[in-house]
């Protein structure tokens, strides 16, 4: 009979208890700004494998083109390096933040919680009064034109470096076996140079023949890539999608020839650490 009773308390408690969905559901953001529900398997070094929604098949998606990946606790489990630089960017700077609920917020600075688990933004207001909001909050954030500063960079380095591989290739090419090494390619390098005589930079040549290109075309592109990024909305940062499979106003992709490498350096290493020979070598270096 005692252990009848125990089979109807357990049969009740089965039936009436309130049962909740305990599994921990993640949303996958690309670069454009869709959103794929899902339960997340792995990540791996170049893809991030999950289980849709109302899905029983693995599917993946290449880890360069995830923003973020958060859970329905609203906590990141995941976030790619374009994701943490458009933060550092946007960091105190001026601007606006634009809300879910259609709020506009005017701040004077802006700061980001390190912790970006549970991210937080830190707004102080025209009226310098400081408040804490959710990431999750911000449809998307606009800075001052002051974000250029990038554009110049960018600019720069894309003219003057362009010279620098065209003066080292040239060197190679026009390469005299009957000359000494190190004034022929002093040559090449002092055409980039202006005449300065009292630091002896071209005193008997005069000006290089490639200074006044360079003093010319190094301005154009800075010009260009700061057009550009106005054209593209450079300043406007975007965070969460309004809607289920609403993009982003822009990619928030942002390219670096430095991360790329060091991403393909790292995807490399993984491969070599796989076997025996490639943990050793890699061992040496380290």
């Amino acid at each position: 009979m005692k252990h009848f009773g125990c089979i109807i308390l357990f049969i009740y408690s089965l039936l009436w208890c309130n049962s909740v969905q305990s599994d921990v559901k993640h949303v996958v953001v690309d670069n454009n700004g869709l959103s794929t529900e899902c339960f997340i398997d792995s990540i791996g070094y170049q893809y991030i494998y999950f289980v849709p929604k109302d899905s029983v098949d693995l599917d993946s998606m290449e880890i360069k083109d995830v923003y973020y990946v958060y859970s329905d606790f609203n906590r990141i489990f995941h976030h790619s390096w374009s994701f943490e630089e458009n933060l550092r960017r946007i960091k105190n700077r001026t601007g606006k933040a634009y809300t879910i609920d259609g709020d506009t917020l005017n701040f004077i600075d802006i700061k980001f919680d390190k912790d970006m688990i549970e991210p937080e933004i830190l707004l102080t207001t025209i009226h310098e009064r400081s408040e804490y909001i959710s990431l999750f909050d911000i449809e998307h954030i606009e800075t001052d034109f002051s974000i250029m500063t990038y554009s110049v960079e960018r600019g720069f380095q894309y003219s003057f470096y362009s010279f620098i591989i065209a003066t080292t290739l040239n060197v190679g090419l026009s390469w005299d076996n009957e000359r000494r090494a190190i004034p022929q390619i002093w040559d090449q390098y002092d055409n980039l140079l202006p005449m300065i005589s009292l630091l002896g930079l071209n005193k008997q040549h005069g000006t290089g023949v490639t200074y006044e290109s360079l003093t010319s075309l190094v301005p154009l592109t800075i010009l260009i890539s700061m057009a550009y990024d106005v054209f593209k909305d450079k300043n406007k940062f975007y965070f969460s999608p309004v809607y289920e499979n609403k993009k982003f106003g822009r990619s928030m992709h942002v390219f670096s020839l430095k991360q790329l490498v060091r991403s393909k350096l790292d995807s490399i290493i993984f491969r070599l650490e796989k076997n025996k020979l490639g943990r050793k070598v890699i061992g040496w270096f380290r």
